[in-house]
């Protein structure tokens, strides 16, 4: 029977050296019985925080594989849902709890790594927050490890060499100040649907905002919330006020209506052809060496 190491991992040096330290050689079939107990939370003081071990260590994919926002098809594969926990939240812890069972470190690192959180919000205490009533409310299902067993099987999945993989960190650090310039807008905008006999909508900054928005979506499968916003950076500051008080908020939820108009319907379809154009690109790219700082 194979054996393999337990040891702690810190994101910078599972970045740098795929190999981790070595100490303690355990078997495959302990190291499967507890890897799923590992995966729990620990006291320090009063604040809850995941163990330092990387606890499982793929073959095939990393944690630059895994998006900040665990993909709809990928939740409803693995995942079932909990009574009375918002499915965002799942879907969001599951993510940070991939990176972490892989790489190790604390709920706040992995987090941080997915782009979730940054130093100095108020993020880190809401992911412990949203992480403990995830594993509170799976712990108190009929099957308590139910959580931990779904992880298990998506990352299987994640190693099987039929799966496709995505190199989401890259996406995310290529995408940190991405938007869609003016040019590139004017020509989208052409080609938008529009009534015959009546006058080219005006899509002005805030929609494009918005597109940038959609697409970066895309593009890292993160949530939109997250989204850099740098057209609305520029803005005077009453205007963007406008546009985070109803603007942003409207014409995104216009984009997301069903069924969409045809103005929207053609927008979004000219947004999902450029993601794969900029998705591209990105991916072809040489992939340099990732700190995980």
């Amino acid at each position: 029977m194979g054996t393999r190491c337990a040891a702690g991992s810190a994101f910078s040096q599972k970045m740098r050296n795929d190999a981790p330290d070595a100490t303690l050689p355990i078997s495959e079939g302990l190291y499967a019985a507890y890897a799923p107990l590992l995966w729990g939370f620990s006291k320090s003081g009063s604040r809850p925080t995941g163990k330092r071990n990387a606890v499982f260590r793929p073959q095939r994919w990393g944690p630059e594989n895994i998006p900040a926002f665990l993909p709809e098809d990928w939740c409803s594969r693995h995942i079932m849902p909990l009574p009375g926990v918002s499915l965002r939240f799942i879907r969001r812890t599951a993510a940070v709890r991939l990176v972490q069972m892989t790489a190790g470190g604390s709920l706040g690192e992995a987090a941080e790594f997915l782009g979730i959180t940054s130093p100095g919000t108020a993020w880190p205490s809401m992911i412990y927050t949203m992480a403990g009533r995830v594993h509170v409310t799976a712990k108190q299902q009929a099957d308590p490890s139910c959580l931990d067993t779904a992880l298990q099987a998506l990352a299987r999945e994640l190693d099987d060499p039929a799966t496709p993989l995505i190199n989401y960190h890259k996406r995310r650090k290529a995408l940190e100040n991405w938007y869609i310039d003016e040019d590139a807008w004017a020509v989208l905008a052409e080609r938008l649907h529009h009534a015959p006999g009546t006058q080219r909508p005006d899509f002005e900054d805030c929609q494009r905002q918005v597109a940038s928005i959609y697409a970066w979506a895309q593009l890292t499968s993160g949530e939109h919330i997250l989204a850099p916003r740098p057209i609305e950076a520029a803005q005077p500051p009453e205007i963007r006020e406008i546009w985070k008080r109803r603007r942003r908020s409207t014409i995104w939820a216009r984009m997301h209506r069903s069924p969409p108009s045809p103005r929207y319907s053609s927008l979004r379809a000219e947004l999902d052809t450029l993601a794969t154009s900029v998705a591209r690109t990105i991916d072809s790219a040489a992939t340099r060496t990732t700190d995980m700082h």
